[in-house]
Order: C-alpha cells, then sequence, then structure tokens
C-alpha cells in the first residue's frame, strides 16, 4: 500500500460490474430486513427503539450483532436461488428484442433506486451515526428486492444468436452462487478474516519506556516501519504482526479456498483464480504477465541491488548480505510492497534542491480547495470535463470541524445519475495531498466521460484501467516541468535533481511489481491445487526469494504460518495482478499522451498540462467505460491492443544506466544467492508456460459499524474510487 495513503480499502470490485457486484450485497440486505421485522416483532427491545440495538445492551449485544452478521448474508442465498428457479421454468426466450427492451427498463428504473443507496451511503460516512447506518439498510432493502428480480429476468434469455452488446449487458447480471449452508460459511469466513485483520494488536513492553503499549496496523505499526534505523524495532512489529494475524487466518484461508473453488466452478470457471484473470478477457492472461515482467526484471535486479547497499550501510553487515536476499522487515512497510520510504537513504544527491513544494504551498497560503480547483483546471486545460458545480458543495475535501465522526481514506463518488460526482477526503496543505488529489479527480473525469452508457458500462475497462488514469494525471502533476510552472519550485534543469525524481518514482512502481506479481501467480497456483497444505508457506518464500528476491527475518513454521494471508487484500479476498497491470497501462497511457503533446525529450519531463490534443485521446478511451473490452479500449487511445513494458521501460531508462553504473562503481552483486533451505523453488507458473509455450432495517452503533466495516467496505467499494 502507498505510504501516502494508508488504509484498508480496495480499488475496485472484483466481480464484472458495480451494478452486480452492488446488487447481490443489497438484496442480501433485502432478505435479512424482513427476518429482522420478524424478529423485531418479538423482541424485546424497548418500544420505538427502531430495531437491533448494538452496544447497549450487555451480553445480548453480541448476539444480536451475530444476528445482523448473519442476515446481511442471506441476499446471496436468496438471489440465487431465485435466479436459477427461473432458469429452470420453461423455454428461454430468444427474442432479442425483449431483452433490449428489459435492458432499458433495467436501466431507466434500476439508476435512480441506485442514486438514491449511493447517498445513503455518502451520508453514513461523512457522518457516521447508528441512524445513517440504518438509512444505508433501509435503501439497501430497496435497491437489493429490485436487483433481484432485474437478475432473474436475465437468467430467462437464451442469448446465443444475440449482439454482442446485448449480451455483454445481459451477462453482468447473471451469476450462481453455493448452496444455502456453504454460502453462509464462506460469508462468515470472510467476514472473520477482515475482522482479525482489522482487530489485531501486537503488544510489547516498550524497550525505552517499559511501559506496555499495544498497536494496531494503522496508524502504530504502519509509521514503525516506515521509519528507517531501528532493526529490532522492525524484527519485532514483523514478527508479531505475521505470527498474530496470519496463524489465525491459517485454517480460515484454507477453508475460504476450497469454497471460493467450488462457487467458481459453478459459475463455469476451472478455478477461482481463473475466475480472476477472466477479468481481462483473454485465456493468456497468465502468459502476458510473465512476459511483462521478463522485460522490467533487469531493471528490478538493478534497484534491488542499489537498495541491499543502502541497507547495508545503515544497518550493517551482521543483517544485510550482500549477496543475499532483503530482509522483508526492512523495506518501509509491513509488507515489503512500497519501498519509497527508503527514500531518506537511498536518494542519489541528498545534497541537490529538494522536489517537494510544501514549504512553497504554506508560503503561497494554499488552502485545500484551491488544490482541488488547481487540480480542476488540470484536467479542463487539455479540454477535459470539468466537474460539475455540485462538486464544490456537496463534496467532502477537509476533515469537518462540527464534531462529526467520518472515514477519511480519499475516496472518488459516482452518484449514477450522470450529474452528481463528489470526492471524500481530509485533505492536508501537502504535497503528497495534492498528488492525490490529482489522482482522486482522474477518477472523476472517468465518471463524468462515461455517464451516458448504460449502468452496466459505466465502470474502467479493466480492474487497472481506473487506477492508471488516476497515477498517470498526478505522475503529470509532478514533474518539476509543471510545478515550476505553477510557480511552486524553481528547480534547474539539473541531472541530478532527475535521478532524484526517477529513483523516487522507481521505488514507488518498480519495486512493487514482483511483490504483486507472486501475490497472485502464487495465489493461481493454490487455487488450482498445484500446492500441498503442508507445504503452503515454504513455497510462498521460496517463490519469494526466487522473484522478488526478499526473505523472511526470522524462521517460519510451515504447520502454523501463512504469511500471506497478513495483507489486507488477500484476506479480504481481492486479487493484486490489478496493480502489476495499473503501472504497465499508466506508462503505457503516458507515453501516447505525450506524443499527442507533442513532448520532445525524457518522458520523465513530459507535462501534458494545456494540451487538447493529449486530452482528445484520452477522453476517447474513457468514455467507453466497460462497454468494450479493454484490448479495444487500449486501441482507442493508444493504436495498440497490447499491454506493452517498454514505455515503462522508456520512462526509466535514464536510471537504469545510471544504477548500474553505480553499482558497478561499487562492485555490487546484481541478484541474490537462495537460500539453501529454500533454494528449490516450486513448479510454478513459469515453469507450466514455458511447457505450454513449447506444446426495515437494523440500527447500528459506532462499535457494530467498525465491526462491520469490510462487509460495508465490500459493498461500497464498487461505488466510489479509492487510491490504494
Amino acid at each position: 500500500m502507498k505510504a501516502s495513503t494508508s488504509g484498508w480499502k480496495s480499488t475496485s470490485s472484483s466481480s464484472n460490474s458495480v451494478a452486480q457486484d452492488a446488487g447481490k450485497y443489497w438484496f442480501s440486505t433485502s432478505c435479512a430486513m424482513a427476518v429482522i421485522a420478524q424478529r423485531r416483532s418479538s423482541s424485546s427491545s424497548p418500544k420505538g427503539s427502531g430495531g437491533i440495538n448494538f452496544g447497549g445492551g450487555g451480553s445480548s449485544s453480541k448476539h444480536e450483532m451475530a444476528d445482523v452478521k448473519a442476515l446481511l448474508f442471506l441476499a446471496l442465498v436468496c438471489c440465487s436461488a431465485l435466479a436459477v428457479n427461473i432458469k429452470s421454468k420453461g423455454r428461454l426466450n430468444s427474442n432479442e428484442a425483449d431483452a433490449i427492451a428489459f435492458l432499458d427498463q433495467y436501466n431507466s428504473e434500476y439508476g435512480p433506486i441506485l442514486n438514491q443507496y449511493v447517498i445513503a451511503s455518502w451520508n453514513y460516512e461523512t457522518n457516521l451515526t447508528d441512524e445513517n447506518a440504518a438509512a444505508v439498510g433501509e435503501a439497501g432493502a430497496v435497491a437489493g428486492a429490485y436487483y433481484a428480480e432485474a437478475s432473474a429476468t436475465a437468467a430467462t434469455f437464451d442469448t446465443t444468436n444475440f449482439s454482442e452488446d446485448t449480451k455483454r449487458q445481459l451477462s453482468y447480471l447473471d451469476s450462481v452462487s453455493l448452496d444455502d449452508a456453504e454460502s453462509e460459511e464462506l460469508y462468515n469466513i470472510l467476514s472473520e478474516m477482515g475482522s482479525i485483520y482489522a482487530s489485531y494488536q501486537a503488544c510489547r513492553s516498550n524497550p525505552t519506556t517499559g511501559v506496555n503499549e499495544c498497536m494496531y496496523i494503522e496508524p502504530e505499526l504502519t509509521e514503525l516501519m516506515a521509519e528507517v534505523g531501528n532493526y529490532d524495532d522492525h524484527l519485532w512489529a514483523w514478527e508479531a504482526w505475521h505470527n498474530g494475524v496470519g496463524r489465525q487466518l491459517r485454517p480460515l484461508y484454507l477453508r475460504y479456498v476450497e469454497l471460493s473453488n467450488k462457487q467458481a466452478r459453478l459459475n463455469g470457471y476451472a478455478d477461482y483464480g481463473d475466475q480472476w484473470r477472466q477479468k481481462y478477457e483473454t485465456t493468456e492472461m497468465e502468459t502476458i504477465v510473465q512476459d511483462l515482467y521478463s522485460q522490467v526484471e533487469p531493471l528490478y535486479k538493478q534497484l534491488h541491488a542499489y537498495i541491499r547497499r543502502k541497507l547495508y550501510n545503515a544497518y550493517g553487515a551482521d543483517k544485510i548480505n550482500l549477496r543475499g536476499p532483503l530482509p522483508a522487515h526492512l523495506l518501509g512497510d509491513m509488507w515489503g510492497r512500497f519501498w519509497v520510504n527508503l527514500n531518506p537513504i537511498a536518494i542519489p544527491y541528498p545534497e541537490k534542491p529538494s522536489t517537494d513544494p510544501s514549504p512553497e504551498m504554506i508560503r503561497q497560503n494554499y488552502t485545500v480547495e484551491r488544490m482541488f480547483r488547481t487540480g480542476n483546471d488540470f484536467y479542463t486545460s487539455m479540454g477535459l470535463l470539468p466537474v460539475p458545480d455540485t462538486f464544490w458543495n456537496l463534496s467532502m475535501l477537509e476533515k469537518p470541524t462540527d464534531g462529526r465522526e467520518v472515514a477519511c481514506h480519499a475516496t472518488a463518488w459516482d452518484f449514477y445519475d450522470g450529474k452528481d460526482f463528489r470526492i471524500r477526503m481530509c485533505a492536508r496543505v501537502v504535497f503528497e495531498d495534492f498528488q492525490t488529489v490529482h489522482h482522486e479527480l482522474g477518477h472523476i473525469q472517468y465518471f463524468m466521460q462515461y455517464a451516458f452508457q448504460p449502468l452496466n458500462y459505466r465502470d474502467g475497462a479493466n480492474d487497472g484501467f481506473h487506477e492508471a488514469v488516476g497515477e498517470l494525471m498526478s505522475m503529470s502533476f509532478s514533474t518539476t516541468k509543471h510545478l515550476n510552472t505553477l510557480g511552486l519550485l524553481n528547480v534547474p534543469d539539473d541531472p541530478e535533481v532527475d535521478m532524484n525524481f526517477l529513483l523516487f518514482q522507481a521505488l514507488n512502481t518498480i519495486s512493487t511489481l514482483p511483490f504483486h506479481l507472486i501475490q497472485d501467480t502464487w495465489r493461481w497456483s493454490m487455487f488450482r491445487g498445484d500446492i500441498p497444505d503442508a507445504e503452503l508457506n515454504d513455497q510462498y518464500w521460496a517463490e519469494k526469494a526466487r522473484v522478488v528476491g526478499v526473505a523472511p527475518p526470522v524462521g517460519r513454521d510451515p504447520a502454523s504460518d501463512l504469511d500471506i494471508t497478513a495483507l489486507f487484500h488477500v484476506c479480504n479476498d481481492y486479487d493484486m495482478i490489478r496493480y502489476f497491470m495499473r503501472t504497465f497501462f499508466q506508462y503505457q497511457f503516458n507515453e501516447v499522451l505525450c506524443e499527442a503533446a507533442g513532448h520532445v525529450g525524457p518522458l520523465y519531463k513530459c507535462d501534458f498540462y494545456n494540451s487538447t490534443a493529449a486530452g482528445d485521446a484520452l477522453a476517447e478511451m474513457l468514455r467507453l467505460g466497460a462497454s468494450k473490452p479493454w484490448q479495444d479500449a487500449m486501441e482507442a487511445m493508444t493504436g495498440q491492443r497490447d499491454v506493452l513494458a517498454t514505455p515503462l521501460l522508456n520512462y526509466f531508462e535514464p536510471l537504469r544506466v545510471w544504477l548500474e553504473a553505480e553499482n558497478a562503481k561499487n562492485g555490487e552483486f546484481i541478484g541474490w544467492d537462495l537460500p539453501a533451505t529454500k533454494e528449490k523453488a516450486p513448479v510454478f507458473l513459469k515453469d507450466k508456460l514455458r511447457g505450454k509455450l513449447d506444446v426495515t432495517s437494523p440500527k447500528i452503533n459506532k462499535e457494530a459499524a467498525k465491526y462491520l466495516a469490510p462487509i460495508f467496505a465490500e459493498a461500497l467499494q464498487s461505488l466510489r474510487k479509492v487510491r490504494l
């Protein structure tokens, strides 16, 4: 997770569309309301209490909380059963005109219902009260009932001879679930895993003060891991987190794998990993990602060797082996995902002028609103759409000072009425947040451009596209050229300043590529059944050592540990290949827009501010939304149907040359020796591919809302885009 945007929420849904994912959740609420109503009629709650009350009823609150968890789950069962029943009754309708009429009605009727649910969700997240939580459930009951009926109707059509567009729209409304007992079990497992992750505290006696202290992952452990220098602190935190979380999650995760695979097969996939890959609408996804990484691996290895030397200088020869993998606990976060927090010890020329304009922003009396208006100007300068007037009085751009409790993590929201788009953020006047402003406005631009599309197409072309657009615009804004134009920097054209900038960019991107790749290629192998349960953790670290060049700092117990689960995305059922693909999309888009803008010179100096040609090229792709396969959307902007590594490599070419010279000067060993106990890497994806190529609602108080946060997150993530 990026250091600038720590949080537990993910970027986009693991389903094929916003409406499909949200609809499943909402129908669960609808079913739950009926049962709650029945229970309320016989409950002993005080008259007028409005439903189940958490937090104030002694021991009964635990049981009531469990009731609501179970009740929220019911829609998955109801919706699936209804669709299956419809499919089994009589002959399917092969009249495409009827299907088109149904879709037209669905879009006209469901949009306003969806809008009301998003409004209720917004009100809750910007004012965390029991009443607002209840309103979310009530709006969800209405939306869920409608979606269930629409899903069942969609299942009555025989689409064999329909147009591709009609087939595509209907496909977003079609899914089959497990039977009642297994659906409930899977739901409960996911809920429990999310709760373990969110609630675990690592406790110790402070080595300096002797005072007992306990730390959550956010913010305490995250802040501790971001600091460079205290080896023992990092070791304690890493071991406490992975032992405390991973060992609890292991048995739950193994059962989650079994049930997820079974559900995927019911829907026609080979396994759950296959279902994830099919979101990219190609059967060659495994080959694509391996080919992309093979092209950037030499650059990663140069960066790895350079960082290993810097860690050696910081921690000493007894802690860092100059021929070995990097210790996983010294890379700037709990998982070694982003290395940006190592920049203070890694910056090539620390004596050069800083490229952080935060002090100048303060001197010029920047406000949060000015940051957003400056960002909006960046987009309109390219001929892109301005945010609507309502954006300025309906968004939450700063943390309220009226005492409300709010969710602060930066998110962009689409209200599905074609005119209401908002950002919720507790922005500060610092450059880090200024970058996030431009990123979130990228999501808003995407929303506005595809707002005319049918509901099921109002999403990015794939999981990586939405994120790539936001990162792309933030990257262009962050160039020294653009910041000089804004009067926030006065940095001369200096190749050493350029190298500082490029190294920081690499710590934020290049370092993540093998991490994201292995998180999913290993899970693909696990979903396929290629890894015996007894070898799961050993083979995970063997693959991490082989590809990422990272090793655990202490011995691991193969019978108890499953360290991959101690990451939010894994235990909360999100794929991570979206982040791998995002990085390549981002630089591919950047190269094309720089060319359209008439940029001459190094790509890292490109700024497409004021280029309407670049804006036109971007808008053409954004308007497609999810109406076409991502390859078609890619072709609309780049003229290419394939994702390429060359734009990323071109961008970082000066850094590659510098790293090679620096590493050669220091006599660095490029690569790493595998730990003796893990020297035999598992037969994983790479080897398989080689062979292939050769041949009324509950009332929920704050305590309950916090406990149920993963449930709300899963439903709400599709409604707005989160920088992660």
